[in-house]
């Protein structure tokens, strides 16, 4: 059964040159998703070589346990190459089971080699690792990319050896779930839904995020009991398909983000990607016009001279900067926008930005939104229907960029 709260299953493959083997990199994307909260099962190599460049061992750390085990098969003291023990593979086999059935965020495998081109070695829980659609992660020599093709039936994706290729692998579906693990111990101290904006209150900050459209599906949550829950377990509504439960789930995580004493820039985030040729804005930002005069704008409800939402498939992957509202988080469509431009500069903007770092692995440079600095006043708009522009009276302007966006 599908599950629609999880992100599409992933098959990627680092493609690598013979004096470039990809186990740092490797084992350093399995530490950052680690540090995220992401659970990572499987096997990653490491590759030791003589003084005249010969491999002279190789072994599988277990990256769930941390236990080693060597893959080397010993050939006597007159031989002078490593070759691959058929049974050190097999017990490199339990570990990997384990992980599939735990059904880990990312299975890491070492490599495609010749053993698994040939249906040896650990092909056989690569094959059942994508049967039960649990995300692969592997590497393959550039010889054999045709051979990975067959082997994953076409499915695969081929990754650059680099960091930011396989945060672009990992994709921002998983961006939600991010922010949700990212949410620490505290309760929330006051939470009001308004005609146009829900406010979330915690120890140390407050976090907004736009109320949904009276015309979405009616709510399947029961509204109301949310002050006093803890904001991580609010935050976990950020995951599900009820609008309103996602709504405070974004602001009960922005309440942890945004804090009061948060370090930021006094930028307002329309002005923080400059005005390039091709600058696509998602949103009709007030002001706008004047703002940024040359853009294009799309707007789920556009005015004359912009275009509808169905537009951002065509002008997106021609956008060489790119101004998202905030909403997109909130109405789920924030992902796909981010496919489409993949390589673009990329701001998300409004009250209901978070104002976190994690953002920025995900291809957003610039995260946009609101600090409290009068909470009681900001309970009072967020209660009578204030407007964007009202809230901005009770806070102050934050901006986060990221460091492909510093100078």
């Amino acid at each position: 059964m599908i599950d629609p709260l999880q992100a599409p299953p992933l098959i990627g493959a680092i493609v690598y040159p013979p004096d470039r083997q990809p186990e740092a990199l490797q084992a350093a994307f399995a530490r950052a998703l680690q540090a995220r909260g992401f659970t990572i099962g499987g096997m990653i190599q490491t590759t030791r070589f003589g003084e005249d460049g010969r491999k002279t061992d190789m072994e599988l750390t277990d990256v769930a346990t941390g236990e080693i085990l060597s893959i080397r098969q010993k050939l006597g003291s007159g031989s002078r190459s490593c070759s691959l023990d058929p049974a050190g593979l097999a017990e490199a086999s339990a570990p990997l089971r384990r992980a599939i059935e735990a059904k880990v965020d990312l299975l890491l495998v070492n490599k495609f080699s010749k053993a698994e081109q040939a249906g040896d070695g650990l092909a056989a829980e690569m094959l059942l690792a994508m049967e039960q659609c649990v995300p692969l992660l592997t590497a393959v020599p550039a010889a054999l990319v045709d051979d990975w093709h067959a082997f994953t039936g076409g499915r695969g994706r081929l990754l650059g050896a680099d960091m930011a290729s396989l945060w672009r692998w990992w994709g921002p579906t998983h961006l939600y779930r991010d922010l949700v693990d990212s949410v620490g111990p505290g309760d929330a101290k006051r939470v009001i839904v308004g005609l146009n904006w829900i406010m979330v209150e915690g120890p140390d900050g407050i976090g907004l995020a736009q109320t949904p459209e009276r015309t979405a599906p009616v709510c399947r949550g029961a509204a109301g009991g949310w002050t006093g829950r803890p904001l991580a377990e609010l935050a976990q509504g950020m995951l599900g398909w009820d609008p309103l439960a996602a709504a405070v789930g974004i602001a009960a995580a922005n309440a942890f983000t945004n804090r009061f004493d948060l370090a930021a820039l006094d930028v307002n985030g329309l002005d923080s990607l400059g005005a390039p040729d091709r600058m696509v804005v998602i949103g009709a930002f007030p002001g706008l016009a004047e703002r940024l005069p040359g853009a294009v704008v799309i707007d789920r409800r556009p005015g004359p001279g912009q275009y509808p939402a169905e537009a951002a498939d065509w002008l997106l992957p021609q956008a060489e900067a790119v101004i998202v509202t905030a909403s997109a988080l909130a109405n789920r469509t924030l992902a796909h926008l981010l496919r489409l431009a993949p390589f673009a500069r990329i701001a998300l903007v409004g009250p209901g930005a978070p104002l976190s770092p994690r953002l920025f692995e995900y291809g957003i440079g610039v995260t946009s939104g609101l600090v409290a600095t009068d909470p009681d006043g900001l309970a009072r708009a967020v209660a009578e229907g204030a407007g964007a522009r009202d809230l901005k009276r009770y806070c102050r302007q934050a901006t986060l960029i990221g460091p492909e966006e510093r100078p």
